[in-house]
This record gives C-alpha cells, sequence and structure tokens, in this order.
C-alpha cells in the first residue's frame, strides 16, 4: 500500500461522523467509511493525490479498494480494509476509543 493511499484511508477514517459508527459496530464503520471515502471521491481527491480513479468494492465484511483499468492499464487490487478483523487484509481498523483508525 502506497503511503498516498493509506493518507486518503485516514483522511476518510478522520472524517467519520461518530454517531454514525459508535465503537463496537464494525458494520456501521463500514458504511461510514464508504460514505466518507465516496465523498472523497467525488471531490476528485484520489486522482489529486496521485492515485488514479478508484473504486471501493464490497468483499464479505471487508472493503476492496481497487484502480479502475485506464490509460492501457489494467486495473488492479490496491488494498482490502478490515473493520474489527485484521485477518487477510493489508488495512485493519479498530476503534481506539476516540475514534477509528488504522491498527
Amino acid at each position: 500500500m502506497t503511503e498516498s493511499l493509506r493518507e486518503l484511508i485516514d483522511t476518510a477514517l478522520e472524517l467519520m461522523n461518530h454517531s454514525f459508527a459508535p465503537p463496537g459496530d464494525v458494520a456501521a464503520a463500514r458504511l461510514e467509511f464508504y460514505h466518507q471515502f465516496r465523498k472523497l471521491w467525488d471531490r476528485g481527491i484520489p486522482v489529486g493525490m496521485g492515485l488514479g480513479h478508484l473504486v471501493v468494492k464490497s468483499e464479505g465484511d471487508r472493503l476492496i479498494v481497487e484502480r479502475i483499468a485506464e490509460k492501457g492499464e489494467p486495473g488492479r487490487r490496491l488494498a482490502t480494509i478490515a473493520f474489527g478483523n485484521p485477518a487477510e487484509c493489508e488495512v485493519a481498523v479498530a476503534h481506539d476509543g476516540r475514534r477509528w483508525r488504522i491498527s
């Protein structure tokens, strides 16, 4: 995972509203993270950071961040994000008592 992608994920986590993502509710946290990530995506932030056009897909209890195919380059998976369950993922997210963050 690149430093730019980590920064983007951390920004989306920082923007999460605590009312919609209470501690221990990983399903709500995933939805709120997607909402905040999508707001950044709508503003073109990932492209501006040099990450290209990204999509977030749900795969079971994990979120997958992929770069879409463009300019002759194939699409590829950039990160797997898991909330509360770090198994088989590049980015494990947990609540530290104050907010959700990369653990």
